[in-house]
C-alpha cells in the first residue's frame, strides 16, 4: 500500500486502522499456475468495423536476470512511442495504422504482445509486415545507435511517466512493493539499464521473439 499527500504516518496508521483494522492478520492466497495461451477455435469470427491484431510472443519474467535487455528490446521494436521499429514502419513510412505499439505483460504468462488495428483490406500487409520486421530484428539484432537511444528514453522518460503526480507516484510505490524491488530502486534503476551491453540485448531478441507467436485477429465477418 502506498499513500501520497498532504498525511503524516500517525494520522495515516489511524486511518488505516479505520478502514482495515477487522482484516485477518495472515493472507490465504492459493498459487497461481503457469499457463499457456491458446486460440480459440472461432476467433477472428467477431463483426467489429475494422481488423485487430495481436501477436503474443513468450517473454521474461520480472526477476529474470536479464530483464532490462529484454525491457530495452521491447522498447526498440515497438516499445518506444514515435522512434520504434514498428511505429516508423507501420505508420509513419506506409500508414497502415494510427498506432501500433509493443509491451512486456507481467502476469501470468509473461507474454510481449505487439498490438495495432487496420483496415480489414490492409490487415494481411500490416500482418506480413510485422512478421517481417520482427524476423529482421531476430536475424541482424539491434543496433548500437538504437540501444543507446532506448537507453536515454528509458531512463529519461521514467520521471515523467509515473512520478508526475500522487496518483502515478502512488501506483509506482505499490508495484516496487509487488515486485520486490526495494525502496531505493528508482535511483538503481538507470545503472541497471546502462550496464546492458549489445550482446545481451542480442540474445534477448532471440527469446521474445521465439518460437512463433500465437494471433488473435479480429475481424468484419465477411458477406
Amino acid at each position: 500500500m502506498a499513500v501520497v499527500g498532504d498525511i503524516d504516518a500517525k494520522a495515516l496508521r489511524a486511518r488505516l486502522d479505520q478502514l482495515f483494522g477487522d482484516l485477518p492478520q495472515k493472507q490465504a492466497l492459493a498459487p497461481v499456475p503457469d499457463v499457456t495461451p491458446k486460440r480459440r477455435a472461432d476467433a477472428g469470427r467477431n463483426a467489429l468495423p475494422q481488423t485487430s491484431l495481436q501477436l503474443a510472443f513468450p517473454a521474461m519474467g520480472r526477476n529474470d536476470p536479464e530483464f532490462y535487455a529484454g525491457q530495452l528490446m521491447n522498447d526498440i521494436v515497438g516499445g518506444s512511442r514515435f522512434t520504434s521499429r514498428l511505429f516508423q514502419e507501420v505508420r509513419e513510412k506506409r500508414g497502415l495504422a494510427y498506432g501500433v505499439s509493443s509491451s512486456l505483460e507481467d502476469y501470468q504468462p509473461n507474454m510481449l504482445v505487439v498490438t495495432t488495428s487496420t483496415r480489414a483490406d490492409r490487415a494481411a500487409e500490416t500482418l506480413d509486415l510485422i512478421r517481417q520486421l520482427i524476423k529482421e530484428l531476430v536475424d541482424t539484432g539491434p543496433t548500437a545507435a538504437e540501444l543507446e537511444a532506448s537507453k536515454k528514453y528509458l531512463i529519461g522518460a521514467y520521471a515523467i511517466d509515473n512520478l508526475g503526480s500522487s496518483r502515478p507516484i502512488s501506483a509506482t510505490l505499490v508495484g516496487l512493493q509487488l515486485d520486490k524491488l526495494g525502496i531505493d530502486y528508482i535511483q538503481r534503476r538507470p545503472a541497471l539499464i546502462e550496464q546492458v551491453i549489445l550482446e545481451q540485448a542480442g540474445r534477448r531478441r532471440r527469446s521474445c521473439f521465439r518460437p512463433s507467436p500465437r494471433l488473435w485477429a479480429l475481424a468484419r465477418d465477411s458477406e
